[in-house]
């Protein structure tokens, strides 16, 4: 269950607590997401299972996501996630760094685009670099690892052994989500991968 990334799989990790966190801020409460463009039906069998597919080109992207796994599964929220990761950054990684997120939720067979909303959702973030250096603190569980929640990243190989991410907020409503997340460095391919869960 595994293929191309490890880079983004930190960067999403140092990102999340500061999105949850913005989140509830913005919407203190019962959270009420908005959904937009409807778009092909979805093939059965791929929304209700934790996986990763490689949507870039592994042979030349910087990063190489070689290990995934996320439990439990469905993802509960709130709730406490369990992550482990590995890859390779092939080389050193410098600002500006720019993240592309498109998350679709599963209604009735088709998929609806989940709004940005608050830096949540469909989104695209200009340099991850200049948004970690917002981060208060890097979460203890990276810090453990020896991964940095600050640029450049350098050329290496990345684990993050098994943790425990506590998401204090139902960032997401419960159903069957696909995420597809494109990171390029200043226009060169970082890496793409499409992640297919589901929120319980």
């Amino acid at each position: 269950m595994a293929t191309n990334l490890v880079f983004c799989a930190a960067v999403f990790l140092c990102l999340g607590s500061n999105l949850v966190e913005s989140a509830s801020a913005a919407r203190p409460g019962r959270e009420v997401l908005r959904f937009e463009a409807v778009e092909p039906q979805v093939p059965r069998g791929q929304a209700n299972k934790f996986q990763v597919n490689n949507c870039g080109h592994p042979e030349s992207d910087m990063f190489n996501l070689t290990r995934l796994v996320v439990s439990p599964d469905p993802i509960h929220l709130p709730g406490v996630v369990t992550i482990s990761a590995g890859g390779t950054l092939r080389m050193t990684a410098r600002s500006p760094i720019t993240l592309q997120v498109d998350i679709h939720k599963n209604v009735r067979g088709a998929w609806l685009t989940v709004p940005c909303i608050a830096q949540v959702g469909s989104c695209t973030y200009g340099d991850i670099c200049a948004l970690l250096e917002l981060l208060p603190v890097c979460p203890r569980q990276l810090v453990d690892a020896g991964i940095p929640c600050s640029c450049p990243y350098q050329q290496g190989t990345y684990t993050l052994p098994e943790s425990k991410f506590p998401i204090p907020v139902p960032v997401l409503p419960d159903g069957d989500y696909r995420v597809r997340a494109v990171a390029t460095n200043d226009g060169t391919p970082v890496s793409c991968v499409e992640i297919y869960f589901s929120v319980d």
